[in-house]
């Protein structure tokens, strides 16, 4: 019977030890993150472009929209 507990308790012991290290990434983790990185990337330059065509969309309806009102008021005149 002691013999069983010290064997689970070594056995237990060494589990915990030898599980407690984190591997090093591999291949497959390495390429994963920078994929990651890249499509971060990505969608932040995306969403600096549309932001940047919104804004330009904006001013060009802004633009038309006063055309618009001055044709109106020389179609009035």
């Amino acid at each position: 019977m002691k013999t069983t507990a010290m064997a689970l308790a070594a056995l237990t012991i060494s589990l915990t030890l030898g599980c407690s290290e984190e591997p090093a990434p591999g291949p497959a983790e390495k390429a994963g993150a920078k994929i990651d990185q890249a499509v971060e990337t990505a969608g932040k330059k995306t969403e600096a472009a549309m932001e940047k065509a919104g804004n330009y969309t904006g001013e060009k309806l802004d633009e038309a929209g006063k055309a618009m009102e001055h044709a109106g008021e020389q179609l009035k005149q």
